[in-house]
């Protein structure tokens, strides 16, 4: 899934600012200390940006930060990329299909043997590998897609929030009446609007079976009556009955975080790393987030999260072909899943993925509705490890817009899924 990490629209602009000034790194600086240039996400939460620095003066080298907003974050990263440019570090996605577009046996070092892949369980078995090779260091949590709703909009309507699409469905017409947006969409950052039929497929994609069988080419995500159709159709008519902003078209995704926490909007659809912006829409006062806002799982049938290994906190090392540069990012790797993680988990008061670490103190009530949220019900995102999905939230501004129909959608979709499958050269297809 695609999230800001996220799209279009920037990308060209925000190429070429960043091409003034993230060109690669320097060379080694005289001393053994390095210049190292790290390709981040815009969405990077302060602890994270303290820890660059922390490596910065245990280390003596020097970290170059290049922000990639994360309003079209993957767009402007692959077209970063497809230029040939490279950083010392790239944060990114650890999905599949995020790590096949940039082409890992070619331009990233193998990190298999490294200490931190055996403390972190199962984790790369489903992320930041390929051919049974690891490429990422992961040290955030899941991104866990879910909806977050308005406590004080819900108690004042005399509602619960929806954990399936009837229930969804249902209270749209109650918030209205009660002068409330039901659901705010963010059409104008291109991204969000894929989130809501991705949480509608979890019922269907219980041990990834939905996105095995798409995968697999078992079946087609245009098939008459499939799941992916369906959660096309249901999203239609969530439209349809006027759920959701008049502005969907333009609205941006900070606009939607400001009207989740304002209570001009009952629900967004989103995942845990926009808790940040969540924050910064209530002024940093987690207070108020935390008094205002929950978080509870949704798909079509009953209460799941859609979770997916997120690009906050995931590090690859490109290939440079610089000795000391490589060896210091690799000191980065290493000084980030080592003794420094903990601190970073006490800090960030998120939870961790290496297993010997213990979970943080003072964990924000909204952050900890998404931990139960993940331990009660989590599903891997479909699409995870399909390649060609990037085009899907293209297609639902399409669809939004009234161009595209769900069948339409669907069958155009599939058609660059087969087209980037064999380009992959993956078996089956």
């Amino acid at each position: 899934m695609r999230a800001p990490s996220r799209l279009l629209g920037a990308a060209i602009g925000a190429v070429l600012a960043l091409s003034l000034s993230g060109c690669g790194s320097s060379a080694s600086e005289g001393t053994g200390q390095v210049k190292l240039t790290l390709w981040h996400n815009s969405a990077d939460p302060a602890p994270l940006l303290e820890m660059y620095k922390k490596f910065e003066k245990q280390s003596g080298h020097r970290i170059e930060l290049v922000s990639i907003p994360s309003d079209g974050f993957e767009d402007t990263t692959q077209t970063k990329w497809a230029t040939g440019d490279r950083p010392d570090i790239l944060e990114y996605h650890a999905t599949a299909s995020g790590l096949l577009a940039l082409n890992p046996a070619e331009n990233l070092r193998d990190l298999t043997g490294e200490a931190y892949i055996a403390r972190s369980g199962d984790l790369y078995q489903a992320a930041g590998s390929v051919n049974g090779k690891v490429y990422a260091a992961i040290t955030g949590f899941p991104q866990v897609f879910g909806l977050y709703y308005n406590k004080k909009v819900f108690t004042a309507a005399g509602l619960t929030p929806p954990t399936n699409f009837a229930e969804l469905a249902a209270a749209c017409p109650k918030l209205k009446a009660a002068g409330v947006t039901p659901v705010f969409e963010s059409g104008g950052s291109i991204w969000p609007v894929q989130i809501l039929p991705i949480l509608y497929l979890a019922g269907a994609n219980q041990s990834n079976a939905y996105g095995k069988a798409i995968a697999g080419h078992s079946s087609t995500l245009a098939d008459a009556g499939s799941p992916f159709v369906s959660g096309l159709t249901a999203y239609a008519k969530l439209k349809g009955d006027g759920c959701f902003n008049k502005d969907i078209v333009t609205a941006k995704f900070e606009d939607s975080m400001k009207a989740l926490v304002t209570g001009e909007a009952a629900m967004v659809a989103q995942h845990s790393d926009m808790l940040p912006a969540l924050l910064a829409a209530a002024g940093g006062d987690q207070k108020t987030v935390d008094e205002s806002v929950g978080f509870v799982g949704l798909s079509s049938d009953k209460p799941l999260v859609t979770y997916a290994p997120g690009p906050i906190g995931t590090f690859y090392l490109p290939k440079t072909g610089d000795a000391a540069r490589e060896k210091a990012s690799l000191d980065f790797v290493r000084f980030m899943t080592g003794p420094a993680y903990a601190e970073y988990i006490t800090a960030s008061k998120t939870f961790p993925v290496l297993k010997d670490v213990p979970d943080p103190q003072g964990v924000s009530s909204v952050l900890q509705d998404v931990k139960k949220a993940y331990d009660t019900g989590a599903v891997i995102a479909f699409n995870s490890d399909i390649p060609g999905m990037g085009g899907l939230a293209q297609l639902m501004s399409e669809l939004i817009a009234g161009q595209k129909d769900p069948q339409k959608a669907a069958t155009q979709l599939q058609g660059q899924v087969e087209q980037a499958a064999k380009a992959a050269g993956l078996p089956g297809w």
